[in-house]
């Protein structure tokens, strides 16, 4: 059974994720519409962030069958310069535009999405997730490969944060507890990592810690992540995204 996840910034108190799902019933057909499971990954993305969705995207879509479509849009940038692209990454199938969104994936494929008589008749210069993405989904799950739409390209679109440099940590999202996920590798429990001034411990578990204490551990994504038991991380340490931590296995500060 097909399935298409989207993931967008548009909310639910207006129309607009029901006209996606619209347009997808509509130009995919009954006869393959009939066995298409959409799935809301999530549509309260903070407005036109696009490393929040970058980090939303990587860390879910990996759970689902191969050949799965995933349809992106954050897009602030709509109208504008940035391509419309179809990615391939890990057996997965992503549409959205190329602006970072996609910044997460490992060994992403793409192609553009240039053929115009494939999406609306005519598309809005601000809602390219329905007049664009939402029917190159459809035609993905009616038959089309990503090829067909347009030539192989490269993904232009960056995370602000760039590549993570040898021995250095970055937060790069702040869930909705509190936590600071990084893209430091895992350290093994009694390990430490130094945020800001405070040098902090990494264990297996929270409750390893008493209440109100600062704790490192592996987290889901497979990353280190730093919380604060019973407590929000974020505003205690006055941390955010792109702000680095560092690994320090033997106490004696940060590798520079």
């Amino acid at each position: 059974m097909p399935i298409i996840t989207l993931t967008t910034d548009f909310g639910t108190r207006d129309g607009y994720v029901g006209a996606v799902k619209g347009v997808i019933a509509r130009v995919a057909g009954p006869q393959h519409w009939a066995y298409t499971t959409i799935v809301d990954v999530a549509h309260d993305i903070p407005r036109g962030d696009i490393a929040h969705a970058a980090w939303v995207v990587a860390t879910s879509t990996p759970e689902y069958p191969a050949g799965s479509i995933h349809m992106v849009v954050v897009d602030p940038g709509v109208g504008g310069s940035r391509p419309a692209v179809i990615v391939e990454s890990a057996g997965q199938i992503y549409v959205g535009p190329d602006n970072g969104v996609f910044g997460y994936l490992d060994s992403p494929s793409a192609h553009l999405i240039a053929k115009t008589a494939l999406l609306a008749p005519k598309v809005s210069s601000t809602f390219h997730g329905r007049d664009i993405f939402a029917y190159v989904a459809a035609r993905l799950v009616s038959g089309y490969s990503p090829p067909d739409f347009g030539k192989a390209t490269r993904l232009v679109g960056r995370l602000p944060w760039g590549t993570r440099p040898p021995g250095v940590g970055r937060i790069v999202h702040v869930d909705v507890f509190g936590n600071l996920i990084t893209d430091l590798p895992p350290i093994e429990a009694g390990g430490h990592v130094l945020v800001g001034t405070r040098r902090v411990s990494v264990v297996r578990t929270y409750d390893e810690v008493m209440p109100g204490e600062l704790l490192a551990y592996v987290g889901s994504a497979g990353t280190i992540e730093i919380a604060i038991r019973d407590g929000r991380a974020d505003t205690t340490l006055g941390l955010t995204r792109g702000d680095k931590i560092f690994p320090d296995s033997n106490g004696t500060g940060p590798y520079r």
